[in-house]
């Protein structure tokens, strides 16, 4: 069988970016929409699965937005890919992910769908940066969820999506406030680190960004975290399934909003109209925006 990638998109955030203000994320937390957009995902995947019966599916991500926020539609929604796939034993299952979202309950549906890493979009462990950037969660609650939380899971990976390239106070503050979210990342158990860079108001220079990556690479490369694509670092031997075969060009089946399947050089994209897709996700011939050649 030829293998492939699957990509869940579960595009919604409970409030606004504070690094990208014009992310295309779902604002606001309604939890009958979050249930029907994950029921209209399970809709698209009964309906489209049989397209892919020569498929075997390697790695599963679930992205796009603050997934966890969909809980328990998590579970539902990986019952029925294994249904419907064929997915290898081996095949990691990772997802973006709030520490807001990491509770008793939440955590037995996450452990259900067979999560195995969760990539906690914190976007920075400095304090005055923090404040800045994530609307979401507490920062004082980072090391609770990572000391005890996910450690009596069995040591689920812990993954840490953090910014680059705001600026602070001073040209010093810029460079000295990421650096030390680098020193924590290095401190702790963290095994996954994704870098993006801030696209808000008052960013830093590209000299100041430059310093900033250069130093990050340097703390990082000490202590045993490599830079296995651009941007994405991990430690020895955890490097992520998913986004290495993404970035060596492998197949890739996606649902949901906005999801993008690239498959032998054509690239097919669904809608980005929320009623439309919960409507008709289950009809590709009207949740289709457009078919291209892939790059």
């Amino acid at each position: 069988m030829k293998p492939a990638l699957l990509h869940i998109r579960v595009p919604f955030c409970v409030r606004p970016c504070g690094w990208r203000p014009n992310c295309e994320v779902i604002s606001g937390w309604d939890s009958a929409r979050m249930g029907s957009y994950m029921r209209a995902v399970r809709a698209e995947i009964e309906a489209n699965a049989d397209q892919f019966t020569d498929m075997r599916i390697e790695a599963v991500r679930f992205g796009g937005g603050i997934a966890s926020n969909a809980g328990e539609g998590i579970a539902e929604v990986m019952r029925c890919v294994r249904q419907c796939f064929s997915v290898a034993s081996d095949a990691p299952v990772t997802m973006r992910s709030s520490i807001a979202n990491i509770s008793g309950a939440n955590m037995t549906w996450f452990k259900r769908a067979g999560i195995c890493r969760y990539d906690f979009e914190m976007m920075s462990l400095n304090q005055m940066d923090f404040f800045r950037l994530n609307k979401m969660d507490s920062l004082n609650d980072f090391e609770t969820i990572c000391d005890y939380i996910l450690r009596s899971y069995n040591n689920d990976l812990l993954g840490l999506i953090l910014a680059y390239g705001l600026e602070a106070a001073t040209p010093q503050a810029t460079i000295q406030n990421f650096r030390n979210s680098i020193l924590k990342v290095v401190r702790s158990h963290v095994a996954h680190l994704i870098l993006l860079c801030y696209e808000g108001d008052s960013p830093a220079s590209d000299e100041q960004q430059g310093e900033q990556l250069a130093q990050a690479r340097e703390l990082l490369a000490e202590h045993g975290f490599r830079e296995y694509i651009p941007l994405h670092f991990a430690r020895e031997g955890l490097e992520d399934r998913y986004f290495q075969r993404s970035h060596e060009g492998a197949t890739e089946v996606a649902f949901g909003l906005r999801a993008r399947t690239i498959v032998e050089g054509a690239c097919s994209t669904n809608t980005s109209d929320l009623d439309t897709y919960l409507q008709y996700s289950a009809d590709y011939t009207k949740i289709t925006a457009s078919i291209e050649a892939s790059l």
